[in-house]
């Protein structure tokens, strides 16, 4: 339907004066951006959005007019009732006058502060909404993954709140509500319309008038008005799945667990645990604990962004969301039980893992073996990442103690996700290698308070660098330079002469003198990382050693 014209026409009128494109933006069941809130920034514009809640019963009764606003929203007070003269708190959450309820709002503060946008609590708690700085928001699903839910478009005119119109419909059907949108725009024109223009549309789902008037003024007298409201839908979701924030449907993909001898296929078998044999059960197909296998690179999207997800030697979780047991076999390809992809791992992250599933190659790892089937308490070789951040700590807290301050300044939040989300290579190319070297020097090296460690003993140099201070005292204290600062030294030199800057024969010289040169870069890595942490933990008991009172050994001595 569209606008019924009982006098004048849009015809002749400039384009952003006729209703049609902004009518053609509002409509019931919208399916990528919903303007909740619009408002104008420029002189001379006259033009704005709002909206609120109605219970689906108050249609009818919101549509009945096509001004009108919702009056009480979004503004507390108190009123007094006559005869009676009782004073009555008015929340602003809700319009009993109109059977409306508040939604969005713009407030701002008598300009004493910057304005903010405030939404209904219970839309954002719905979606557990995470605020962004620029005063949009997102959400997160089951697999940790984000999802835009109210963005903000701001122009030189013209301000916008949109959200994103399925997630809030689907609030629409979760509350049993419906949105209706107010429109206001007025266009200033050079000339009076003649005839005079009036149009309507009405229907069961909106509302609007567009009509022409003269303001009696010598610049620009004429003027046009597009006024209405348009309800919003809620999804037509069953009720057991509004439970949920966002829709998720399971699937359970196959996975290669071997290969055919004869005829060399791939053998394949869901994940879904509820169809897979255990030791309880015999279903005639493959058994939960099947081990699937896949290129190391499956963990790329994880290692990339350290603030969500964790990896460790054994296990992968993401935030508070999910969480599944990993192992390596010895030709370091990833090694992860059947049952668990279709148990542990969300359904978004099953479609990711498919596309690197490998067949099996390369031998079973074998302490998850040990562990997980036979049962046996085996620890397994060190985790080099564990090794470094307890030696880390070890030699912080030890010469924090000898120097009576902090030896390491505070991090900046970053830095510090940057740091803790260090992993092994998932890859043996050198740009993964450079970053993380990055990395594990700036947390190791870079965040150390020189003008704590100027006051080690042997320290004679008022202007001595960190590494220098830690040399000198090392020195005067007649121990081993070459393995306790030798290592801080090689990540210096790697980050200096590469990692950071243009690759020259200095690199090559730097790998040749640590004797990594005939290693690839993943494996010189986890060199770097062991080396690196058996220098913390030297420079920890030197300094526990020499913090202790006279008279009492050091650690490890007899």
């Amino acid at each position: 339907m569209a606008l019924n014209y009982s006098s004048g026409s849009s015809d002749g009128l400039p384009d952003e004066a006729k209703p049609d494109s902004e009518l053609a933006t509002l409509i019931p069941t919208p399916t990528e951006w919903v303007t909740v809130l619009g408002a104008a920034l420029a002189e001379g514009l006259d033009w704005g959005i709002a909206s609120y809640l109605i219970p689906p019963a108050a249609r009818q009764r919101a549509l009945a007019d096509y001004s009108g606003v919702f009056g009480a929203g979004g503004s507390a007070g108190i009123s007094i009732t006559y005869p009676e003269q009782r004073a009555i708190f008015e929340e602003g959450l809700e319009d009993s006058d109109s059977r409306a309820e508040f939604f969005v709002q713009r407030r701002h503060h008598h300009g004493r502060a910057e304005p903010t946008t405030e939404f209904r609590p219970s839309f954002l708690w719905y979606f557990d909404a995470i605020p962004r700085s620029d005063g949009s928001w997102y959400y997160l699903d089951d697999a940790g993954r984000d999802h835009e839910l109210v963005r903000v478009r701001r122009t030189a005119g013209e301000l916008r709140i949109d959200i994103a119109s399925l997630p809030l419909r689907r609030y629409l059907a979760a509350r049993q509500r419906l949105l209706v949108v107010q429109l206001n725009r007025i266009t200033r024109l050079d000339r009076v319309p003649s005839p005079k223009i009036e149009a309507t549309e009405h229907t069961d789902l909106r509302h609007f008038s567009f009509h022409s008037g003269d303001i009696h003024s010598a610049d620009r007298p004429g003027f046009v008005r597009l006024l209405g409201k348009q309800v919003v839908l809620p999804l037509d979701a069953a009720p057991e799945t509004l439970t949920r924030p966002h829709p998720s449907v399971q699937r359970f993909p196959e996975f290669t667990i071997g290969v055919d001898p004869g005829s060399g296929q791939p053998i394949t078998s869901t994940c879904d645990p509820d169809q897979l044999s255990d030791y309880f059960t015999d279903r005639g197909t493959p058994h939960y604990l099947t081990r699937v296998y896949f290129r190391r690179t499956v963990l790329n999207r994880y290692t990339s962004q350290p603030s969500r997800y964790r990896i460790s030697d054994d296990r992968l979780s993401c935030l508070g969301f999910w969480s599944i047991a990993i192992g390596t076999n010895p030709e370091g390809m990833v090694e992860v039980y059947l049952g668990d992809l279709g148990r542990d791992l969300p359904t978004e992250e099953r479609d990711h893992w498919v596309s690197f599933n490998a067949p099996p190659g390369g031998g079973r790892d074998d302490v998850r073996y040990r562990r997980d089937i036979l049962g046996e308490w085996f620890d397994g070789p060190p985790d080099p990442l564990r090794e470094l951040f307890a030696a880390r700590e070890r030699f912080s807290t030890s010469m924090t103690s000898l120097l009576g301050k902090p030896v390491y300044n505070s991090w900046n939040p970053e830095d510090q996700i940057a740091f803790e989300g260090l992993h092994v290579p998932t890859t043996s190319e050198q740009g993964e290698a450079d970053n993380l070297i990055l990395r594990l020097t700036k947390g190791v090296v870079d965040y150390l308070d020189v003008k704590a460690l100027r006051q080690l003993p042997g320290v004679s140099d008022p202007k001595a660098a960190s590494i220098n201070c830690l040399d000198a005292w090392v020195t005067a204290s007649s121990s081993d330079n070459e393995n306790l600062i030798g290592p801080l030294r090689l990540l210096q030199g790697l980050r200096s002469t590469g990692s950071a800057h243009a690759r020259g024969k200095n690199w090559n010289a730097t790998l040749v003198r640590a004797g990594l040169e005939n290693l690839r870069p993943d494996q010189q890595f986890i060199q770097i990382l062991d080396l690196t942490a058996a220098a913390l933990n030297g420079l920890a008991e030197l300094a526990e050693s020499q913090g202790q009172p006279e008279g009492n050994s050091s650690p490890g001595s007899t």
